[in-house]
């Protein structure tokens, strides 16, 4: 029978369905659910690597059922992280059937190698897998009578297979390492919550509720700063380990340094420290391995901690309006979404831009910033582009391959350009515009490098055009402002070991 809606998740339903072999669950969350055979659980692996690995042969003969009516063939011979194919894991642990299952219904492939050089029928042979050899060398010989020794243990069935990868492998996997740092974090907030006992209350009234009915969000908005040698901020704060959301602007600009005591404060996914009077962000932000959203704008900062470089999931960054001469830490972080560096001192912007693949916003007015990085061109999901009050004199001609149907706002006044037409479309900052000034960039966009000042260097740049009066020139570039916005989007859419026997399981 059907799961009922809003019971459970569809996807958690599907992974426990397959281990538990119940096929109408299994079926439901295919057909209903939304839940593709593509799908991974927590530790990266598929239903049919899960399947085929621990040997559940009916849930992969459905899952093999469903791949032939809506999927692809390549979904039952989906590698792991390592290369190996559901085929390689059942070859490896002995799952007769399973491997029968996978090349007779499923038309797997029996010749791929993993990353580690080794087939199925290999994986087989480490582990004197005899029939298994046996049948992958004549796959249509009549089957041996044989005493059915594959599933002949329900208990042996249920078992994690991740246990068989960690004994190939000799090395703990991703889903053990997880389950270390889970172990590491509950005892050391059983830790803190003996420690708590027999400390002093907080003394913010809005602290106590965070410690006993552990919500998730705290704001502390023009609270006046406590006289204490522990420092401004209630001493509790950084004992509310339950915290998604951080948000802390005293009164009066009171903070002036954030603890090393924020790092116990693991669970944080978004902190807010702007309107203070920090100098500086500590190195323990580095241990805040969840945290998305940083905001520090409107501080004294003068630099960005290396720490920083640490946050390789952070997506939000806001610290305008401080003294900032470099951003050299941001140029390790891959998932910046929205970035705003505005009224700070920089005069590059060294960021990792062919790999920003989800960039949105990118904001850094009034800053000293000369040259405009050739590698925006790379930022296909850009919507805004703020770089008001540089220094910029030239437009690289990467620019026009930004997307047009997506990018709203390009904001370049109060910079020396020397494209005068340019200059003209920046003067009106309305997204009419927009498609005008990339049909412009790409053909007229600067080539060349640019010297400090906006002088050209090498001769690349591109010159205006000679021979002509200044009427002539301007008819040329009205005709090039009118040209067909099919083929402008049309140009935008083309610049779119193991040394030992490796471990195949899953759990």
């Amino acid at each position: 029978m059907a799961p009922k809606k809003g019971k459970a998740d569809p996807r958690k339903q599907y992974f426990e369905s397959i281990r538990t072999q119940k096929l109408d669950t299994l079926r439901w969350t295919l057909r209903h659910g939304g839940v593709s055979v593509k799908a991974e659980d927590d530790d990266g692996h598929t239903g049919v690597q899960i399947a085929a690995a621990g040997g559940f042969t009916d849930a992969l003969e459905t899952l093999i059922e469903n791949v032939r009516k809506v999927g692809e063939p390549s979904d039952l011979e989906e590698p792991d992280e390592d290369g190996r194919t559901p085929l390689m894991m059942a070859c490896y642990n002995g799952k007769l059937e399973a491997v029968r299952l996978l090349v007779l219904q499923g038309k797997v492939k029996l010749d791929p190698k993993c990353e580690a050089g080794k087939t199925a029928r290999m994986y087989a042979e480490a582990r004197k897998q005899d029939k298994i050899i046996a049948f992958l060398d004549n796959p249509h010989a009549p089957p041996p009578e044989e005493e059915d020794d594959e599933d002949d243990e329900e208990e042996a069935q249920r078992q994690r297979v991740f246990k068989v990868s960690q004994k190939m492998t000799g090395q703990a996997t991703a889903a053990q390492q997880q389950e270390e740092v889970h172990r590491q974090r509950v005892e050391a907030a059983e830790a803190l919550e003996k420690a708590l006992a027999s400390s002093a209350p907080p003394v913010w009234p809005e602290v106590e509720p965070i410690l006993k009915e552990t919500r998730r969000e705290l704001s502390i908005r023009g609270k006046p700063a406590l006289a204490a040698a522990s420092g401004p901020v209630d001493p509790a704060v950084w004992n509310c380990v339950c915290l998604f959301e951080l948000r802390l602007e005293l009164a009066e600009r009171a903070l002036t340094r954030l603890p090393p005591q924020i790092s116990r404060l693991c669970e944080l996914v978004t902190l807010i420290v702007s309107g203070n009077a920090l100098t500086e962000l500590p190195a323990e932000l580095a241990q805040l391995t969840k945290l998305r959203n940083l905001e520090a704008a409107g501080n004294e900062l003068t630099a960005l901690p290396a720490a920083l470089a640490e946050l390789k999931g952070l997506q939000v960054l806001d610290v305008s309006n401080n003294h900032i001469a470099s951003l050299a830490p941001l140029a390790a972080l891959t998932e910046l979404v929205a970035v705003n560096v505005g009224h700070n001192e920089l005069s590059a912007l060294p960021l990792c831009w062919e790999k920003l693949e989800h960039m949105q916003t990118l904001a850094a007015p009034h800053n000293r910033v000369e040259l405009m990085p050739p590698g925006l061109g790379h930022l296909q999901m850009l919507v805004t582009l703020d770089l008001t009050a540089n220094a910029i004199a030239q437009v690289p001609i990467e620019l026009g391959n930004l997307t047009v149907k997506k990018l709203q706002a390009v904001k370049l006044k109060g910079n020396p350009l020397v494209d005068a037409r340019i200059r003209r479309f920046v003067d009106d900052d309305t997204p009419t515009l927009v498609k005008d000034l990339l049909n412009h960039v790409r053909k007229n966009g600067y080539k060349g490098e640019v010297a400090a000042g906006g002088g050209k260097k090498g001769g690349g740049g591109k010159k205006g055009k000679k021979g002509k009066g200044k009427a002539a020139a301007a008819a040329d570039e009205d005709e090039e402002g009118e040209e067909d916005a099919s083929i402008a989007e049309l140009l935008a859419a083309m610049n779119k070991s193991d040394d030992d026997d490796d471990a195949v399981g899953v759990s």
